[in-house]
């Protein structure tokens, strides 16, 4: 890999009702800051809202899945590290149809929902025509307050790799490319800029930036929209539901713009991929 360093702004599209315009925001955002985003999608997110997709495509954003709906409890999880395969690549072919069929061309990047993720999802992927993976939750614990602790994955490669195809969280031959979703204990995304602040946020970015020349932040549409116009499933946790709006815009901005005053360059997940040998 080169010796730029590389910000990724990466959106996940799950489908909640009303948050459509939080993707149109995060659209405007990327346009005033000069970020490329790449945007995992679910299908239904993407069947709802193909405006909204068809403009990312069209200004240049990368489009990838983020599985087929992704509802947001646990009991009714859609999870592509414990059920059957042939479910997940149910799951998958749809997802990939209904967003091709928007962009009129298939998706080469996946995100799997609260990052669950195994061998057999990457054989999946490879089956189907991905090349790039960004689920492998390295060096993230949620201190079993969240849904992602696999300690297993925990000391997989903070910068991109090719991982073992039996072992994701280990290097190897694997077609598929790793590109890690950030973390130091806490995540490089949203949920950190939200609670913490984006000053805190930054210095979690400069924690990562000493092991990986690519910063991997997330975000949803969602959390930039009024929680009283969003219709989320029951049993989604209230840290979810609990003060999202348009007046935490101001923070990933910042957030932003304070990584690339540090040198990162914007890139896509596809961008940084060609990088890797």
């Amino acid at each position: 890999m080169s010796d730029a360093r590389h910000f990724l702004f990466t959106v996940d599209a799950d489908w909640v009702p009303g948050s459509g315009p939080g993707l149109l925001a995060l659209l405007d955002l990327c346009h005033a800051l000069g970020l490329r985003a790449t945007i995992f999608t679910t299908g239904m997110f993407a069947l709802h809202h193909p405006e909204a997709i068809g403009r990312a495509h069209a200004e240049g954003h990368e489009i990838g899945v983020h599985g087929w709906e992704h509802p947001m409890p646990v009991f009714m999880a859609e999870n592509y590290r414990f059920t059957p395969v042939d479910r997940r690549r149910t799951w998958l072919r749809q997802a990939t149809d209904a967003v091709a069929g928007i962009i009129g061309a298939l998706p080469r990047a996946f995100r799997a929902p609260y990052l669950w993720i195994d061998g057999a999802t990457l054989h999946l992927l490879e089956e189907i025509g991905y090349v790039v993976d960004s689920s492998v939750p390295t060096r993230r614990f949620d201190g079993l307050l969240g849904m992602i602790n696999h300690l297993d994955y925990f000391l997989a490669p903070l910068a991109p790799y090719r991982p073992d195809p039996h072992r994701p969280g280990r290097r190897g031959r694997g077609r598929v490319l790793e590109v890690p979703p950030s973390a130091w204990l806490l995540p490089l995304n949203m949920s950190t800029v939200r609670f913490l602040g984006w000053r805190a946020t930054l210095a979690v970015a400069d924690l990562i930036g000493r092991a990986s020349p690519v910063l991997n932040f997330y975000c949803h549409p969602w959390e930039f929209v009024a929680s009283d116009a969003l219709t989320f499933p029951p049993g989604t946790p209230v840290r979810h539901t609990r003060a999202t709006g348009p007046h935490l815009l101001p923070g990933v901005a910042a957030f932003a713009d304070g990584v690339l005053r540090r040198g990162y360059r914007p890139a896509t997940v596809a961008e940084v991929a060609r990088c890797v040998s």
